[in-house]
């Protein structure tokens, strides 16, 4: 025991801690006080259910101080006097109490309690409950359960996991971000952020993704590349619990910036006993999967329709000047650069962490390493991350402080899903269209210089870009460092009242860099080269008071909570630019004149003060009632409307606690039943200075003077809060000795006052108006059942099936204005949208005109005609969602399984328009050779059926076309503009992991002897996925961090989602 102890007090050197603090650990956990005259040895042993050793139980004499701690085989050794109690315990077992005898050895066997351990939760502003107290929907997920699907991202983690929570990753990207929503999103704007808050340890955490740019540099390149969300700053390792809460009433005392839900996580701390040392080390392999499939029979290049000087048609001949495959047939040799370009992936996963502590100490510290090779070239993901939490009890007073500190670095490239409609001239746009008879991978020549397609036939900025250039040339990478903690004072002054103070700080620096080499063809004037830095710095500082009292009198249980909190943001952003190098390719600002340079600033500022109160009474444990109100006061509102109270009421009713006094229930059937329901108003500020109309520089004069113009948006100084009002009913079923659970709930929100910047009159001098106007209104069920069908000694099955569904819809725009749109999420003529009266997660698009019959109006020509005016064609948001998670345990061996099953929602396939366009796909080489037939009515209403075939010539707007190219014309002008087409209502059923492990028996261990616990495991993701979509349909074509009604069911050239395979090792000393 000696050496082991010894060991534990290295390693923890080794990490930092002190060594008074350490030893002090190891002591106090294993000697016990000075024991009085009349007391004798005693020994025993600790065992499970099983008869396995627990290592590391308290042994306690009740009423003396004396203790100790089990060692690595369950013993234990302890001086107490006849007569005394001696008291054992271990986290997630009953406690157990026994009378000491003249016996001088004793086995004690604790029985596992899981039940208790669920029965206390931790909710809003860490405020520990009874669950069964709560009138509203929350769901724990424990660190063993993230950690069977452990991912860089622990939002991505969460998936399938917990009904009513929508996780969709981004991209199969290294780093890229996974976007979480909560019951639908409650802002319809698309600057707003529909995302749940994040609080780690009581502070808030900020999850952002937003693009680090200016795009009047080179924004749009920025948003062509996917980007990280901000809580990936988080190593998985060392949460403890993530606890959603999804409604508003479960997060109303955090105020306007918890109106979409809060995610509370939980890091882990040391606990009493001895000194542990934990260490996980994990390999993953990578692959993309469901690649769409390319034509290898036409060649690149087109058939043009040839005239004579009388312009008489003469024929067609072949023309290889474009880069669209809608040319010849060919039996030249053809490459896979699709499936040649992407490459495996792998991940180095480890992690090392130390934690122990004392009755009054405890610590725990962490470090980790995560390094990603991308599935695309040139392209990762590397992060280092350190954590430290303690706690210190002094008499009355409880101090708790936690510090993180991570690095990461993000090598990205342009992914193709550019700004407005465009396609960024990004590697995965060019990789889909690359015509599969050119080898894709001669990008350069010998001497280093850009391989040129056409020659000196195209200017060089009017070519397209290799995909294998643009990896291998122009380099986009991002750095963070990013530091967050907290310190804490608790003091309790009597048994029924506490106070506390609580400070944290969380700040980053996100650096956004490009480096684009000479002669790309980005534009004409970075032939020499570009470079840009785009950096933001990020601060946020909160305070918090609180004072917390509780009194039982009778059959009444009294609480109330009453604080407030102060707490203010601060960003800068500075952007540099420099092109055309004197020295191309040499990166460095001095490589360029001062004309060749630019540089902005901006810096924002912001402050909200809030006031909370909570009081919550029970009685008899069966009838629970909680009240409570916030009042906020926000900077970025009007001095008359920045002050805003919401309020918010629960209850619950344990009708089985009152069948059970009663004598009318059996409980070996139904054992807890309750009712809850809830009420809530949140308000939701808004952006920093939306109050007044800002000025931005537009140029400099001959003379120096700068020149200053409106920007884009006009500003509104008589916003008001938008408004989120919630209602939620619910019950919750356990069955047979809880073996079975049910939890059901019903929804409504209704957000309303939002504050939307809809388009306005240019002839004003703006593009935008900040206005109040509109609902945002979400209704929805979320189930969950779960149980535990077998249960023995060797074997045990839990199973959980959780499913959900949600309607989100707009209404109440201005007269005028029917749908606002999501600027940076738009693609083959359709567009995300939010339409009066209809859909909030809407897809705007056009469609064929058509008679009151519903047959095609044609033109001229026989060709479908079609409204410019854009429509709702479709909605991205599914009608149902959910997961079935199985976990089967024998013995030593775990095994999990998770489904994730998606039931309609619509997703616009833009990869396939574009292949389609560019002529590479299947579909466009099937159809290009066979007759087109299209059949509708004239302009007069009479029928009309056309029928073109590709080998024979037809006269079109007047002059004669071969059937070829009439039948390319439609495919590429004509078919899209019914935006059905490219639309898929989408069914799916995804294997989202599997998972193996082994631990190792403590009787092998106990061999060792300094091995307290050992585990291996295998897991995969994304193995199988059956689904009616041509594709992946979980995508974000724009990344995570778009908001409004966002960028999922959009996708367009994207990095392909990745299948894993994994194999773990976990070791404990």
């Amino acid at each position: 025991m000696k050496r082991n102890y010894c060991l534990s007090l290295v390693l923890l050197a080794l990490f930092g801690v002190s060594a008074p603090f350490a030893a002090n650990a190891a002591v106090e956990s294993v000697l016990s006080s000075q024991s009085t005259q009349q007391a004798k040895k005693i020994t025993g042993k600790v065992l499970d259910a099983a008869g396995e050793p627990i290592i590391g139980a308290s042994v306690l004499v009740k009423g003396s101080g004396t203790g100790a701690v089990t060692d690595i085989d369950g013993n234990f050794s302890v001086e107490a006097p006849v007569g005394s109690t001696l008291e054992v315990s271990f986290i997630g077992y009953k406690t157990v109490t026994l009378k000491v005898t003249n016996a001088t050895t004793y086995t004690v066997s604790l029985q596992d309690d899981s039940q208790a351990l669920d029965e206390v939760v931790v909710t809003a502003m860490g405020i520990k409950k009874e669950r069964k107290a709560l009138g509203y929907s929350m769901e724990d997920v424990k660190s063993d359960e993230l950690m069977k699907m452990k991912t860089a991202n622990p939002i991505s983690s969460l998936s399938g996991k917990v009904a009513g929570v929508n996780v969709t990753q981004s991209s199969g990207a290294a780093g890229a971000g996974a976007q979480i929503i909560l019951r639908g999103g409650t802002s319809g704007a698309e600057g707003k952020d529909n995302q749940p808050l994040f609080v780690v340890d009581g502070v808030i955490f900020d999850n952002s993704s937003s693009v680090v740019g200016n795009s009047a540099f080179d924004g749009s390149m920025r948003s062509a590349s996917t980007t990280s969300n901000r809580l990936m700053d988080i190593n998985p390792e060392d949460i403890e619990s993530m606890s959603v809460l999804k409604g508003p009433a479960a997060a109303a005392l955090y105020g306007s910036r918890a109106a979409n839900g809060v995610i509370l996580i939980t890091t882990k701390k040391g606990k009493e006993g001895v000194v542990e040392v934990n260490i996980n080390s994990k390999f993953t392999a990578s692959w993309v999967k469901n690649l769409p499939q390319t034509q290898r029979q036409y060649a690149r290049g087109y058939m043009e329709d040839q005239y004579d000087s009388k312009k008489n048609y003469t024929g067609t001949v072949f023309n290889d000047f474009a880069y669209t495959s809608w040319g010849e047939k060919s039996n030249a040799a053809t490459y896979d650069n699709i499936g040649d370009f992407f490459q495996g992936g792998n991940i180095f996963d480890e992690s090392a962490s130390v934690a122990g502590g004392t009755k009054n100490s405890k610590f725990y510290l962490s470090g980790s390493y995560y390094d990603q090779v991308g599935v695309v070239p040139e392209t990762g993901y590397k992060k280092y991350a350190f954590r430290f939490n303690g706690e210190q009890k002094v008499g009355i007073f409880t101090f708790n402080a936690s510090a993180a500190y991570s690095d990461a670095h993000t090598d990205r490239t342009l992914t193709g899903a550019g700004l407005y409609n465009s396609s960024g001239n990004g590697a995965l746009y060019g990789v889909y269209n690359w015509s599969p008879f050119d080898r894709m991978t001669h990008y350069q020549n010998e001497d280093g210089t850009r391989y040129r397609l056409f020659g000196d036939r195209l200017d060089p900025w009017d070519e397209r870009d290799n995909p294998y250039w643009i990896v291998n040339r122009n380099h986009m990478y991002d750095d963070i460092d990013r530091f967050n903690g907290m310190l804490s004072i608790k003091a309790d002054i009597a048994k029924w009242w506490f106070v506390s103070y609580k400070i944290g700080i969380d700040r980053y620096t996100q650096t956004a860099s490009n480096r684009l080499a000479a002669n790309g063809v980005l534009k004409q004037v970075w032939q020499k080269g570009m470079m840009s830095d785009n950096t933001q710095q990020f601060r946020y500082m909160s305070h918090d008071f609180m004072s917390n009292m509780s009194h039982k009198f009778g059959d009444f249980d009294l609480n109330l909570l009453l604080g407030a909190t102060m707490d203010e943001t601060k960003t800068d952003r500075s952007s540099m630019m420099a092109w055309n190098f004197s020295v191309p390719d040499f990166f460095s600002y001095a490589n360029a004149s001062k004309d060749n340079k630019q540089f902005t600033h901006a810096a924002t500022k912001k402050r909200l003060v809030g006031a909370f109160g909570e009081f919550r009474a029970s009685w008899k444990n069966m009838l629970y009632l909680t009240v409570s109100g916030r009042n906020d006061w926000t900077s970025t509102l009007p001095l008359e409307n920045r002050s805003y109270f919401y309020p918010s009421v629960s209850g619950s009713f344990v009708f089985t606690e009152a069948l059970q006094r009663l004598g009318w229930l059996d409980d070996s059937v139904l054992n807890f039943g309750k009712l809850r329901a809830s009420w809530a108003k949140v308000g939701k500020d808004t952006g920093v200075y939306e109050l007044e109309t800002a000025l931005w520089p537009t140029g400099t004069y001959l003379d120096g003077t700068v020149g200053v113009g409106n920007t884009w948006t006009r500003g509104n100084d008589k916003l008001k809060p938008e408004m989120t009002k919630s209602t939620e009913i619910g019950v919750e079923l356990s069955f047979f000795k809880n073996r079975l659970h049910i939890d059901y709930a019903y929804y409504t929100n209704d957000s309303y006052n939002q504050i939307l910047a809809p388009r306005g009159p240019q002839s004003t001098g703006y593009i935008f108006w900040s206005i109040n106007a509109g609902n945002v209104y979400n209704k929805g069920m979320e189930l969950s059942i779960s149980g535990t069908p077998i249960q023995t000694k060797d074997w045990t099955w839990d199973i959980g099936l959780n499913m959900a569904g949600n309607r989100g819809t707009l209404d109440g725009l201005p007269e005028g204005m029917g749908v606002m749109y999501v600027t940076d999420v738009q693609y083959a003529g359709m567009q995300a949208a939010s339409f009066s009266g209809g859909d909030f997660m809407g897809i705007a698009g056009t469609k064929w005109k058509r008679n009151d019959a519903g047959e095609v109006i044609l033109d001229k020509n026989g060709m479908p005609t079609y409204d410019k005016t854009l429509v709702a064609v479709g909605n991205r948001e599914s009608s149902f969602t959910g997961g079935l998670n199985n976990t089967l345990t024998w013995k030593n061996f775990t095994f999990n399984m998770l489904w994730e099953f998606r039931v309609g929602g619509d997703v616009v396939n833009g990869t396939q328009y574009a292949m389609d366009n560019s002529g590479v796909s299947q579909f466009s080489a099937d159809v290009r050779n066979r007759s087109l037939t299209v059949t509708g009515v004239n302009a007069n209403g009479d029928p009309v059926t056309n029928t073109w075939e590709a080998d024979k010539t037809y006269t079109f707007n007047g002059v004669q076309m071969s059937g070829y190219n009439i039948i390319k014309d439609y495919y590429q002008n004509y078919y899209s503009k019914e935006s059905a087409n490219y639309i898929t209502d989408v069914n799916s059923l995804r294997l989202r992991s599997v998972s193996l492990s082994y631990e190792f028996p403590k009787t092998w261990l106990s061999k060792i002897g300094f091995v307290k616990r050992a585990s291996v495991s295998v897991a995969a993701t994304n193995l199988l996925l059956i689904t009616n979509y041509d594709g992946d349909p979980e995508v974000a074509a724009a990344g995570a961090g778009v908001g409004g009604s966002s960028s999922v069911g959009f996708d367009y050239c994207g990095v392909p989602a990745t299948s894993t395979m994994s194999f773990g090792l976990n070791l404990t000393f």
